[in-house]
C-alpha cells in the first residue's frame, strides 16, 4: 500500500492554495465593487452636464447654475479619490494573484513529488513481484530436475 510520507506538507500546501485563492477572489469581488462605484460617480457626472445642456436657450436662476456646478466638482473630487482606491485595489488584486501563483506552484511541486514517488513504489513493487515469480520459477525447476 502506497503512503506518501509528505502527504501532510501536500495537504497543507493544499490548504495555503485554498486560501489564498479565497483572498483572491474577496480582492477580485472589491476592485469590481470599487470600478462600480466609479462608474456610478461618472454617470452622475454626466446627469448634472446633460441638466446643464438641457437649460441652454432657457431662463435659469444663477443659483441652480452655480449648484451644478459645485456639483460637478465634488463629483469630480469624488472621481479622482474613487480612481485611485481602484488603482490601489488593482495593485493589491495583482498582489493576491502572484501570491497565488506561488501557493499553486508549491503544491504543484509536492504532487510531482508524489506522482515520483508513487512511480517508484509502482516500480519497486513490480521488481518485487518479478524478482518472487523468477525465484517461484527456479525452484520449481529445481524441483522438476530433481524428480
Amino acid at each position: 500500500m502506497f503512503k506518501f510520507k509528505l502527504q501532510t506538507i501536500l495537504d497543507v500546501r493544499k490548504t495555503m492554495e485554498e486560501k489564498v485563492l479565497y483572498e483572491f477572489s474577496e480582492q477580485q469581488r472589491d476592485l469590481e465593487k470599487e470600478k462600480e462605484h466609479l462608474h456610478s460617480i461618472q454617470k452622475q457626472i454626466a446627469a448634472i452636464i446633460d441638466v446643464l445642456r438641457n437649460i441652454q436657450g432657457k431662463t435659469v436662476n444663477i443659483y441652480e447654475i452655480s449648484m451644478n456646478t459645485t456639483g460637478i466638482k465634488n463629483y469630480r473630487v469624488s472621481e479622482d479619490i474613487q480612481k485611485q482606491r481602484v488603482q490601489e485595489a488593482t495593485i493589491l488584486l495583482e498582489t493576491k494573484r502572484e501570491a497565488l501563483q506561488e501557493a499553486m506552484k508549491k503544491r504543484k511541486a509536492m504532487e510531482i513529488i508524489k506522482t515520483k514517488y508513487y512511480e517508484k513504489y509502482l516500480f519497486d513493487a513490480n521488481l518485487l513481484e518479478r524478482t518472487a515469480n523468477d525465484e517461484m520459477t527456479i525452484v520449481r525447476h529445481r524441483r522438476r530436475e530433481e524428480e
